[in-house]
């Protein structure tokens, strides 16, 4: 049965895409592609044909050597343009020859000075959740997934990078041609290109890492231990299918944490901190090898059932590496992370449910923490009544079943029901998935390396600050979660101790300089601004830049240079940042 996405013109009851060989110029000068696409359907069409598209430009529409009809007839603030191709006659394939805009939301166009290197220029997308349609015409919805070859030419001496097997590379005087194949079905959001000076370094059997040449050392050393979690996510999801899994490290403008692109994940530089304390991340988007790429949401509606997984997914594998008490650690930070989302959306919005109707809605507008979190409380809340070796069975049974398909969340439902009979009767499913906010039965994060740090912030209330010998011990986590669970505000004397204490003006750890700099914005820290100022020119991650966009447009003192410093930054952000930035001031009134 055909499934009908709210964000996505395309039906595929007309037909569905199997394959794509592309053929991509680069050209840093307009910031365009110029692309020629071979479609091929999964069986002969006639009639209209819908894809998705946003601010491309498209040449002209033919299968063989008939030229076809179309237009673009249907245009819409959440889903871009529809192109309208019309079959007089059955076709298995089509060919669109088409130009990118330079204000395609899926790329970031980056000057030297943006690089690591500071010599080239960098190019990088970012599809997910419903950006692709700005860089290729296609059916963007993850019900329908495709396999591809590329050829991309860029000038010389940069190279590209896709999430496909590089095959190999051709000099042609000024260009490199790039090619690629990616032999398993994606669904578009995972389709993924960059372009820039890099190199590369294996770091295991199956992985390595793809950066500029300047941090290629580093980022091997940081993300060193790849292969051995990937051993252990097989022992606890099945077999790897993927064959390689290369990492690429971005600069930093990159605006997520990771991106799970299949055999090349995307990376901020800022996991790069010198102690490997931020490999979580890591573990989350190789995670995804499994619950996300391989099993996928059919729509972003259900897009807990991606993320939700994954969550679960790292904390097991967190657990297996690091032992339970560490993966607990993480919880409990990101728990908290989760209840500021719901703060900040109201508990009763909409958005605090796993899954609701997002017609109209940019999936955008709606991304938070609370899919990764509450998706992953729900499903340890099963584990934990069903208990641990029954529920591992069924994760297997579950990965098995549904593996390059993509599925609801009614889907899922009614899968868990059939092989967890009785499973109402333990957890309140209508609670969990479809009502608001964040039920009272979840599973507490426990650890005796909370422990401590409950203990200072108790103490703290009741008016004793901490004193090195009380911290000196700590990881970055329980510095995290002691930052986040703190009063806000506090006394500006307090602020400029807490940054002493912790090292956070020479620290690395942009987790843990955030969640200070809010603290210190709130309270009328006025010292702060420059630190403040220096971090949002200098990354691109939105884990950062709402939370202290929100604290400044929030606090008086500040409020009258955030837009000003926003004007000076936005150059160097994503354009999905650029925009979430934009909402947070204009709902401010600035």
């Amino acid at each position: 049965m055909p499934i009908l996405d709210p964000h996505s013109f395309s039906d595929t009851r007309q037909g569905r895409i199997r394959h794509i060989d592309f053929d991509f110029e680069v050209d840093f000068e307009t910031q365009t592609l110029r692309g020629i696409g071979h479609y091929t359907l999964e069986a002969p069409a006639a009639g209209s044909l819908f894809f998705d598209t946003r601010g491309i430009f498209i040449e002209r529409v033919s299968s063989g050597n008939t030229e076809l009809e179309w237009e673009i007839d249907e245009q819409d603030r959440v889903r871009g343009e529809r192109l309208h191709i019309k079959n007089s006659r059955a076709v298995s394939s089509l060919i669109i020859v088409f130009r990118t805009s330079p204000q395609a939301t899926a790329l970031g166009w980056l000057a030297p000075s943006q690089t690591a290197g500071g010599k080239y220029p960098f190019l990088l997308s970012q599809c997910q959740a419903i950006h692709a349609r700005s860089l290729i015409p296609c059916q963007d919805t993850p019900s329908v997934r495709f396999t591809y070859t590329a050829k991309v030419k860029v000038m010389a001496p940069l190279t590209a990078a896709m999430s496909a097997d590089r095959t190999k590379v051709e000099s042609q005087g000024a260009f490199n041609l790039c090619h690629f194949e990616m032999p398993q079905a994606i669904p578009s959001y995972l389709f993924a290109l960059a372009v820039g000076n890099l190199a590369f370094q294996r770091i295991g059997k199956r992985c390595g890492v793809f950066s500029e040449p300047e941090i290629l050392e580093q980022a091997a050393w940081e993300f060193a231990d790849t292969e051995r979690f990937i051993e252990e996510a097989e022992k606890l999801f099945g077999p790897y299918l993927w064959e390689t899994y290369n990492m690429l490290i971005l600069p930093p403008s990159f605006p997520y944490g990771g991106m799970e692109n299949p055999r090349l994940t995307f990376l901020t530089p800022t996991l790069i901190v010198g102690d490997r304390s931020m490999v979580n991340v890591v573990a989350h988007e190789l995670a995804h090898s499994w619950t996300g790429n391989l099993v996928t949401n059919a729509t972003w509606e259900d897009f807990w059932l991606n993320e939700g997984w994954t969550v679960y997914a790292e904390r097991r594998l967190l657990e297996a590496i690091e032992g339970e008490p560490y993966a607990q650690l993480h919880a409990a930070v990101r728990r908290k992370s989760m209840l500021e989302d719901m703060r900040v959306f109201g508990f009763e919005s909409d958005a605090t449910k796993l899954h609701f109707s997002q017609k109209g809605i940019d999936p955008d507008e709606v991304f938070s923490t609370i899919p990764y979190e509450k998706g992953c409380s729900f499903l340890s809340v099963i584990e934990n009544v069903v208990g641990r070796d029954r529920f591992d069975v069924f994760i297997r049974k579950y990965i098995e079943t549904f593996r390059f398909q993509s599925l609801t969340t009614q889907d899922f439902l009614s899968f868990l029901r059939e092989e967890i009979p009785g499973i109402d009767e333990k957890v309140n499913i209508q609670q969990w998935v479809f009502e608001p906010g964040f039920p009272r039965d979840a599973l507490e994060p426990s650890s005796h390396l909370l422990d401590d740090v409950y203990q200072r912030l108790k103490a703290y209330e009741q008016g004793v600050l901490p004193k090195m010998e009380d911290v000196s011990g700590w990881k970055a986590p329980q510095i995290e979660v002691f930052l986040k669970g703190m009063p806000r505000p506090i006394p500006v004397e307090h602020c400029a101790y807490l940054g002493e204490l912790f090292g956070l003006d020479k620290s690395r750890n942009c987790n843990l300089q955030t969640d200070y700099y809010v603290i210190a914005i709130v309270s009328g820290y006025t010292p702060i601004r420059k630190d403040v100022e220096r971090l949002l020119s200098s990354v691109g991650r939105m884990l950062y830049l709402k939370p202290l966009y929100r604290a400044l447009v929030d606090s008086a003192w500040s409020r009258e240079f955030v837009r000003p410093l926003f004007e000076t930054c936005r150059h160097s952000y994503h354009p999905i940042a650029v925009t979430a930035i934009v909402r947070i001031l204009e709902s401010a009134g600035l």
